[in-house]
């Protein structure tokens, strides 16, 4: 996986019980809203850009679903795929679909019998989320098969999160107060990798920037929210 940052923003209001009412407390609930995420490597050089759009909210009775349409390009504008997941709102707690952070394998020259299967949990964020607090963890499993013949079984696993601190962050598109967020991302293919990531995100646009470090601690990368559309 090319980059193990969460590329879908969440955000953290109060607790409200309705679908209807997580429409009123999570301003990109709406369609239309785009949000484009830049990534970086540790020199600095853009990798790709990864563009997110709200393409359809439904109510399903307390439950609001929103599905986000992805598409990444790498740093010359080439497309890399496109892909479609859910996320969800229920209570005040939003319940993120981690193919947002699972790019699919690339589509150019792909076969059209390759069929992908998914299962796992979601990613939660509660409402009430403070400094000191520990989220609980999440997984997801991502085979890839071809008739009968299974071609790749690949695992995510997030855990160890914890909210570490609030802090303003700066970036192309505003300057927002946000939560600063710690996890282990652990990355199951022809072995284990492990990266530790700290990300920010507000309560006015979800994610503002996430930075990836290796096992020595060195930066390996980051991702920063570069422009907003509502």
């Amino acid at each position: 996986m090319k980059k193990s940052t969460l590329y879908l923003c969440l955000l953290v209001l109060p607790f409200f019980s309705t679908a209807q009412e997580c429409a009123k407390m999570y301003d990109y609930f709406k369609e239309g809203t785009v949000l484009e995420y830049t990534s970086y490597d540790k020199k600095g050089k853009v990798e790709s850009i990864n563009t997110h759009k709200v393409t359809q909210l439904k109510n399903s009775a307390d439950t609001l679903i929103a599905t986000i349409s992805g598409s990444m390009v790498d740093e010359k504008g080439k497309k890399m795929y496109d892909q479609a997941f859910p996320m969800k709102c229920f209570a005040g707690t939003v319940y993120m679909d981690l193919r947002s952070i699972a790019p699919p394998p690339q589509q150019n020259g792909q076969s059209t019998d390759v069929q992908m299967e998914f299962s796992g949990t979601d990613l939660m964020f509660p409402s009430d989320m403070k400094p000191g607090q520990t989220l609980p963890d999440a997984e997801m499993s991502m085979k890839m098969k071809m008739g009968s013949l299974q071609i790749m079984n690949t695992k995510y696993t997030i855990k160890n999160r914890k909210v570490e601190a609030e802090e303003t962050i700066t970036t192309t598109a505003g300057t927002f107060k946000c939560l600063k967020i710690s996890y282990d991302l652990e990355y199951k293919l022809l072995g284990t990798r492990t990266l530790r990531t700290m990300y920010w995100y507000s309560q006015a646009v979800g994610m503002v920037k996430s930075i990836d470090y290796d096992k020595k601690g060195n930066e390996s990368g980051r991702m920063e929210l570069t422009k907003l559309v509502k």
